[in-house]
């Protein structure tokens, strides 16, 4: 596909023509001034003021302003669609490129980055400062080649993302600047980063639609009928009900009022599997052979009404649990997106090449919802929402299932893991990983890894990759499955990976060449020293070593801490699990 074709020459000046030669900068210094149009978009300003502080801080040189006009300076760096732009000539199909896809090009001596105002342009820059050899790592750590020289063969590349919704619920992933640098929009985005794809409210949106409070005493009959009595907790609606339908309505709309900055507005059940088993529901359930067409009836209902006063808004539905398998006779409207979730799968294997049955069942639920709609979005699971600090193998099958999901057309894609959690497993290294397979799943994930690895934990980084490749390769090589909620006690977890994990932290503890460095490598052992301090502890093979057991609960807690750890695991606090563990401990 054009979008990802990139014909680039990126080397010192001995190794170019020097007709075709763009001198940035030479000996520290530079003739080329940035230029942006005078209505730039906040995020082309945030995208200028990135490139001459990343510039700054790679060469020595500070770029400074031209103003926009058609006089253009014969060595100038043109930030988006500007009147400098269009003096030029050249053809840039900003239509096409939307919100987010930009153009990176050399128009003889000068560089060209344009795109779409929102987004694009500033993702342009990033990807241009990429070429130049800087990696976004973290939210504090940044790779920044030093250069005295650099100069550029030409540039044509034109990108577009693979999805149109790219958001990873990883805590480390949703500073706003990280993630306008991975270019994946936070939970609540900024203009000034370029704003991104909004929900009101996210998930879960049943118990705001037709608030128990207001309406259990006098209405019962609202709530999910089940084994003949209304059920008030845990509990769905009864969808069939017209009241509960108009009511529905009038509070999207009134969402919709009241919360302008959102595209998508959630329509979806509680997370429970008590849906009514009322007669009436049950007829619409064994007509669709489904109850997500039952779902669907009433998500449908509301997004045609509310399609006449916000036809640019947009519902959004979950096919998850009791709705996860299509219907066969409703299909959703056109302003109605389906997030499809893949919540019982095995996370270790790449779904088409694994035997477990919910990876079979999920792949014919994912072709039956992409022939249903092209509005199909994902919600992917990343982690053990158990055991946040355990290992979690799962990097070739996310690599795979972006791949996956953009042969199934699917449009989005909500990466879920340890979003509450303060530091979680590898989040730095995960983060990175999904930013690049969700802009293109062509890229080559493994060598994403493999050059985080080096670039974050220095020399110790090869001891890391190695760790995780340990991993990965006992899981494929003995189809070890793994879901979301696995237990320290996993096969994989067997004492002689064990051992050699803490043979290669050792390793890359002891080449750790500074105090970052090894805080680093320390605080990617901790997943280890987890599932060491856990399997005594479940299998009940700690008698009369209780209170030395408490001591290494206590270590271990207060390690995570010392790294703003704040659960290890998704419903507790960090202080609330220090307690459970203990009490474990003494209750075996």
């Amino acid at each position: 596909m054009r979008m990802y074709a990139i014909v680039l020459a990126l080397a010192l000046i001995a190794a170019v023509p020097a007709s075709a030669a763009v001198e940035l900068v030479k000996g520290g210094k530079t003739d080329y001034s940035v230029v942006i149009a005078k209505n730039a978009s906040l995020s082309e300003h945030w995208a200028a003021s990135e490139l001459k502080s990343f510039m700054q801080e790679m060469s020595g040189v500070m770029l400074p302003y031209a103003q926009d006009g058609a006089d253009v300076p014969e060595k100038a760096i043109l930030i988006g669609d500007s009147q400098a732009l269009r003096s030029l000539g050249v053809n840039i199909d900003f239509k096409d490129l939307g919100d987010e896809g930009f153009t990176i090009k050399t128009v003889g001596s000068r560089i060209v980055i344009a795109g779409g105002r929102q987004r694009g342009t500033m993702y342009g820059v990033y990807e241009f400062l990429e070429m130049l050899g800087c990696k976004f790592l973290s939210d504090t750590v940044n790779k920044v080649p030093k250069r005295s020289d650099i100069t550029l063969g030409d540039i044509d590349t034109t990108q577009k993302p693979a999805f149109e919704y790219r958001r990873i619920g990883i805590c480390e992933a949703e500073h706003p600047i990280l993630s306008a640098r991975l270019r994946c929009p936070a939970k609540y985005p900024e203009a000034k980063y370029g704003g991104g794809i909004t929900y009101f409210p996210f998930v879960h949106s049943f118990y705001s639609l037709i608030p128990r409070d207001t309406y259990w005493d006098s209405h019962p009959e609202y709530y999910s009928l089940i084994n003949g009595e209304r059920q008030k907790h845990p509990t769905q609606l009864c969808l069939t009900n017209p009241d509960v339908l108009e009511i529905a309505k009038k509070t999207v709309l009134e969402w919709m009022r009241d919360h302008p900055e959102a595209k998508i507005y959630s329509v979806s059940q509680n997370d429970n599997m008590s849906y009514c088993q009322c007669p009436n529901c049950q007829a619409v359930i064994k007509e669709e052979g489904s109850p997500a067409g039952l779902m669907l009836r009433f998500v449908n209902a509301i997004a045609e009404e509310t399609e006449k006063y916000y036809p640019d808004k947009l519902i959004d539905t979950l096919a998850y649990g009791w709705t996860v398998h299509p219907p066969k006779i409703t299909k959703p409207r056109k302003n109605v997106i389906v997030r499809l979730c893949p919540i019982e799968c095995c996370e270790t294997h790449p779904y088409e090449q694994c035997n477990f049955k919910a990876n079979i069942a999920f792949l014919e639920d994912l072709k039956g919802w992409s022939k249903l709609t092209d509005k199909l979005y994902i919600w992917h699971y990343n982690t053990d929402f158990a055991h946040y600090q355990m290992p979690f193998p799962d990097y070739r099958e996310l690599m795979d299932s972006a791949k996956l999901y953009r042969k199934n057309s699917v449009k989005g894609i909500f990466w879920q893991g340890a979003y509450n959690c303060g530091c979680s497993e590898f989040g730095e290294l995960r983060s990175y990983l999904l930013s690049k397979i969700s802009w293109n799943p062509d890229v080559d994930g493994e060598a994403v890894m493999k050059e985080f690895c080096d670039d974050y934990y220095g020399s110790s980084g090869k001891y890391i990759y190695e760790y995780i490749q340990l991993l990965e390769n006992k899981v494929a090589d003995e189809n070890i499955h793994m879901q979301i909620c696995d237990s320290p006690l996993n096969p994989c977890f067997s004492p002689d990976i064990i051992a050699e994990s803490d043979k290669l932290f050792a390793k890359a503890i002891a080449v750790a060449n500074s105090p970052e460095i090894l805080y680093r490598v320390k605080q990617a052992y901790l997943p280890i020293k987890y599932v060491k301090l856990m399997q005594p502890i479940l299998r009940k093979e700690t008698d009369g070593k209780e209170a030395e057991y408490e001591k290494l609960i206590d270590e271990f807690i207060d390690e995570c801490a010392s790294y703003g750890i704040t659960r290890i695991k998704e419903g507790s606090t960090i202080e609330q699990s220090r307690e459970k563990l203990k009490k474990m401990l003494h209750d075996g």
